[in-house]
């Protein structure tokens, strides 16, 4: 099939056509009916351009990225202090992240897919230290036991990766039978994704679940035979902020051989970190952070902010990092 489908005039939802391949009541002919009928199930093979063949595929090098950036290091020692920092700000930017990547919606207009690359973070910050402590002049066996210890750790900050909003009603929504991109279409944006969520849909969230990461009456079903608005890598997954630490010294056996005792604290500070990654189907309910396919509508404005299609999960994370995890261990030096 054509990748260049008619949109339908009436600006009607494809939902409400498929029963009998009308809108109020009117028939649709020509171009708008073929792609109606092939997204609302129909076989598209009597429509292909070379009949008898079913999809045919290939893949070309024709997608096209760029990365800029700004890297800033630094490293400074301060008597029994050494403390590094690292800073980049970057945006990498493609119509495509990887050979196998299915995020493409419409073949015939790949500069469409351009937007983030699904790997972009656009600020990332680590700071490290290792401190020697004071031996307060103990001797003896207080020296042995109490003196020689460092402290250590890694704190780490790091902007989320994007991810796109896909339409779960109709995936082939505008009627074009790809066989081969899985995101077959968008919701349309109809607001702004990153205002405040209404009362109503703050008191839907289920008890003990993730907050809303984003306004969910911002998306609405995708006016039929159209491939949706809301295009490729429109919102982000979550911030990462981190904390490791680690307190260990070295007990010496024999002038090349040194025991090492280590006690390592990984997120310190026990605070939530929802878990980065690309956003899964709620049918799945796993691996991805923001469950970002949308699979109700409702409302006057068909937004999935109607009462209807709340405390689904929509927009909410779906998995978290490590809580705080603490671990002891003896490390033989040689």
């Amino acid at each position: 099939m054509p990748m260049d489908p008619t949109m339908n005039s009436t600006g009607q939802t494809v939902n409400t056509d498929c029963n009998a391949l009308t809108v109020h009541n009117m028939p649709v002919t020509g171009q708008a009916l073929t792609h109606l009928t092939i997204a609302c199930g129909g076989d598209p093979s009597p429509f292909r351009t070379f009949k008898g063949f079913s999809t045919v595929t290939s893949k070309f090098y024709g997608a096209d990225s760029s990365y800029n950036s700004l890297q800033v290091s630094i490293r400074r020692t301060i008597a029994p202090l050494v403390i590094s920092a690292s800073y980049t700000y970057s945006h990498s930017i493609d119509d495509s992240s990887d050979w196998q990547d299915a995020n493409f919606v419409n073949s015939f207009d790949p500069r469409a897919n351009r937007a983030s690359s699904n790997f972009d973070e656009r600020h990332i910050l680590t700071f490290s230290y290792v401190y020697s402590l004071p031996s307060f002049g103990l001797e003896g066996w207080k020296k042995t036991l109490f003196a020689g210890w460092q402290y250590s750790g890694i704190t780490s900050f790091n902007t989320g990766q994007p991810f796109s909003v896909l339409n779960g009603i109709f995936a082939d929504n505008a009627g074009v039978a790809n066989g081969v991109g899985t995101n077959g279409s968008y919701p349309d944006l109809v607001g702004d994704p990153y205002s405040k969520p209404s009362a109503a849909a703050i008191a839907a969230l289920a008890p003990g679940s993730g907050p809303l990461l984003y306004n969910p009456a911002a998306f609405a079903q995708p006016t039929g035979l159209t491939f949706g608005t809301a295009t490729r890598n429109i919102l982000n997954n979550p911030s990462r902020l981190n904390f490791d630490m680690a307190l260990f010294k070295s007990f010496p056996i024999h002038e090349s051989i040194s025991l090492q005792f280590r006690a390592e604290a990984f997120n310190v500070f026990n605070h939530t970190q929802w878990a980065s990654g690309n956003p899964t189907s709620s049918t799945t309910g796993s691996g991805g952070v923001a469950n970002a396919t949308i699979s109700c509508y409702g409302g006057a404005n068909n937004s999935a902010g109607d009462a209807a299609c709340l405390g689904n999960g929509f927009l909410q994370p779906q998995a978290a990092h490590d809580p705080r995890i603490l671990q002891f261990g003896l490390k033989l030096l040689f």
